[in-house]
């Protein structure tokens, strides 16, 4: 997750302490996922816009039954599971 600026910088949530206030330039917003994140955090993450104020929002879910799901489908390798856990 995190905010891409019009004059192309990348800003993490944890930089502004998972809140943003946008001003009068265009943003692109990464709400990140549900699954599969690819920043290390094995947890879901959303975002909430509050007028002109984009909050970042983290929740646990169950991951391991997810990679059980995965681990049980023969055709999909067991690498697509066990990335979970470590949110890669």
């Amino acid at each position: 997750p995190g905010i891409f600026t019009e004059d192309l910088n990348f800003i993490a949530p944890e930089e502004v302490d998972f809140q943003f206030k946008l001003g009068n330039q265009k943003y692109l917003i990464n709400v990140g996922s549900v699954g599969q994140p690819r920043n290390g955090v094995p947890m879901s993450s959303y975002v909430v816009l509050d007028g002109d104020t984009v909050h970042f929002r983290r929740v646990e879910y169950d991951f391991e039954k997810t990679i059980a799901k995965i681990y049980a489908i023969p055709d999909l390798d067991n690498f697509l599971g066990d990335r979970l856990r470590d949110g890669r």
